[in-house]
């Protein structure tokens, strides 16, 4: 065998093929043959590699039965079979009908093989889901599905008394039992806390209105950056761990706007999200001791520039924080939050914000460098699951989404598509992964940092705005009154007749025009002596000079307009210009100067000094 064939992809895709409701994807691998011993003692000189192809099949769509079937198969070539069906069969049937087509192919299986040695496929089926998706089963408050496998397991227990191998049906009959008994203490616990929440809300409203315990951004500066990311690090990644991954498919959290929830755990990180965002934009807008806050109220003092933007340098610092602590849901929450409408349009604090926390606050950035490419940093989340990883969920839900819009759930016969499934399965085992890094989280608790956090009222984005507004209120681009508009326009006017040559006027002629007229009134200053001559010719100068600014100004307005009526008659738009004055005036300043090499604004230049001339 050559080097080339040494060289090449031990698997290889051959095809597909077509069985009476199932389709196979072939796939060849090549494998090494062991070398026999005798050939060992002729020397290394003579040993070489042999290697065998092997025929691989991997289920790519099959009707329902063919899919449990695949199952209880002991021939079964696919090792990770059982965990992609677990991850993903709620999208084609539910757990309760499951249950009762597997013991009755398990049953018709055993009828066959009753002896003692009868090992069912099933046993290790049913362990590997009660270890590992025991969410599948928690259906409050009576939890039916549970109980009929628990059901189930005793009548078969009850069918194999002697069977010895473990997992057997008696073990797995106590492990269910086991598992009915803790959902039934977990939500005996949870009401009871509950309970303890409100009657702790009720006696804490009265202790509330003082400006030590509100959440204001002096007790936000006074905490340190790390202990801030601690904190959150510790409440997102209690939330990640209980996200079940089947609750993020594209099919079931596109149903999470309607009457049954289906995506409980899904809502949690975000409303989480949600809050750390809010905190970091009512940090900087809300009033520093304001502890019964209004959106609406405009009274009281605010911070200064100066302050909001060290304010901005501590969030940089906490998200620098969570970028080291790996918690990327509160570092994209962080810089969402200064990016949003209301906090980004600060300029006059951006700009007090030292260059340090800027090139900081752009690195940081990179973490997340396209929101089209979600999964670009997926290397960053699993190069080191030694520590704690808490990723934006969000990156998982978008290739969810888009993986459940590309792909059918039939393809043509009316068959699952499994391979849709294998794939989905790919994304959901990655937060598994990330969640049992989750673990290697020992963060300090901090009281105060988390009622901090957990104390603060959501702003709509309306609110945040007008917050906004008030603290750094938007620059009137129209300020100017109308007669300054039209006093320019009739300079303008006078300056381009005398570049036509239609109208001479004198050196130590004027336009003035007061405040209150609308007319088009010239007063004619005519000074006989040589001083008021120069007088007259320096403020012709200065307003010439204003002049041409404000010219090129208007120029390069027509030059926009002008290549955004192309840019929309190239894409075959219809635009109806109303001011045909604009566009007229541009065009004739444009016709004039077509012929000649010098610059339009050049042309310009030259007309207004050979007025002052």
């Amino acid at each position: 065998m050559g080097k080339w064939e040494l060289t090449m992809n031990p698997v290889q895709e051959w095809g597909e093929e077509f069985e009476d409701g199932a389709i196979y994807g072939i796939t060849l691998r090549r494998e090494p043959v062991p070398s026999s011993p005798n050939l060992g003692a002729e020397g290394p000189c003579c040993a070489f590699v042999q290697y065998r192809t092997c025929k691989v099949r991997r289920l790519k769509a099959a009707t329902l039965d063919l899919l449990v079937n695949q199952i209880l198969d002991p021939e079964n070539q696919e090792q990770d079979y059982s965990r992609i069906f677990l991850s993903t069969y709620r999208t084609f049937i539910s757990t309760s009908k499951l249950i009762e087509l597997l013991f009755h192919r398990d049953n018709a299986a055993s009828d066959l093989d009753n002896s003692e040695c009868y090992n069912s496929p099933l046993l290790a089926f049913v362990q590997t889901w009660l270890d590992e998706y025991s969410e599948d089963f928690r259906d409050s408050p009576l939890h039916p599905a549970l109980r009929l496998l628990l059901d189930h397991l005793r009548i078969s227990s009850a069918v194999h008394h002697n069977m010895r191998s473990q997992p057997n049906f008696s073990s797995l009959a106590g492990q269910t039992e086991a598992l009915l008994n803790t959902f039934q203490n977990e939500e005996a616990d949870k009401d009871v806390s509950s309970a303890d929440e409100e009657q702790d809300e009720e006696a804490s409203g009265d202790d509330d209105s003082g400006c030590e315990n509100s959440p204001d951004q002096g007790g936000f500066m006074d905490f340190s950056a790390a202990a801030i990311a601690d904190q959150l690090t510790r409440m997102d990644s209690s939330l990640f761990v209980k996200v079940v991954p089947y609750q993020c498919l594209g099919c079931v959290w596109s149903q999470r706007d309607k009457k049954e929830n289906m995506s409980p755990t899904i809502r949690a990180t975000i409303v989480q999200f949600n809050a750390v965002t809010n905190r970091v934009i009512m940090s900087l807008l809300c009033q520093p001791t304001d502890s019964n806050f209004s959106p609406t109220s405009s009274n009281g003092p605010q911070t200064s520039p100066a302050q909001r933007a060290r304010i901005i340098e501590k969030w940089i610092r906490v998200a620098q924080d969570c970028r080291r602590l790996k918690n990327f849901s509160s570092l994209k929450a962080i810089l969402s939050a200064l990016q949003s409408n209301a906090v980004y349009r600060l300029r006059k604090t951006w700009a007090a914000v030292n260059r340090d926390s800027m090139a900081t606050f752009d690195n940081l950035w990179e973490t997340f460098p396209d929101e089209n490419c979600v999964l670009t940093n997926r290397e960053l989340l699993l190069e080191s699951t030694s520590s704690g990883v808490v990723p934006y969920l969000g990156t998982y839900l978008t290739v969810l989404t888009m993986l459940d819009t590309a792909l059918l759930d039939t393809v043509e016969g009316g068959l699952i598509n499994f391979e849709k499934r294998r794939r989905e399965f790919d994304v959901l085992s990655q937060i598994r992964v990330l969640q049992m890094s989750c673990s290697q989280y020992n963060l300090p608790h901090h009281s105060r940092i988390s009622a901090w956090l957990r104390g603060s009222k959501l702003l709509t984005d309306l609110e945040s705005y007008d917050l906004s507004r008030q603290l750094e209120p938007p620059v009137d681009l129209c300020s100017p009154t109308s007669w300054r508009h039209r006093t320019l326009t009739k300079k303008l006017s006078s300056l381009l007749t005398v570049s036509d040559g239609s109208k001479k006027v004198p050196a130590d002629q004027i336009s003035v025009s007061s405040s209150g007229s609308s007319g088009s009134e010239m007063e004619d200053l005519s000074c006989p002596n040589a001083t008021c001559s120069i007088g007259l010719q320096v403020n012709n100068c200065v307003c010439v000079f204003v002049l041409y600014s404000v010219l090129t100004t208007v120029l390069s307005l027509f030059v926009t307009l002008h290549r955004m009526i192309l840019c929309v008659q190239r894409n075959s738009l219809c635009l109806h210009v109303t001011n045909n004055r604009l566009a007229s005036g541009f065009r004739h300043l444009q016709k004039r100067h077509r012929h000649s090499e010098r610059p339009l604004l050049t042309y310009i230049t030259e007309v207004l000094m050979s007025h002052l001339q």
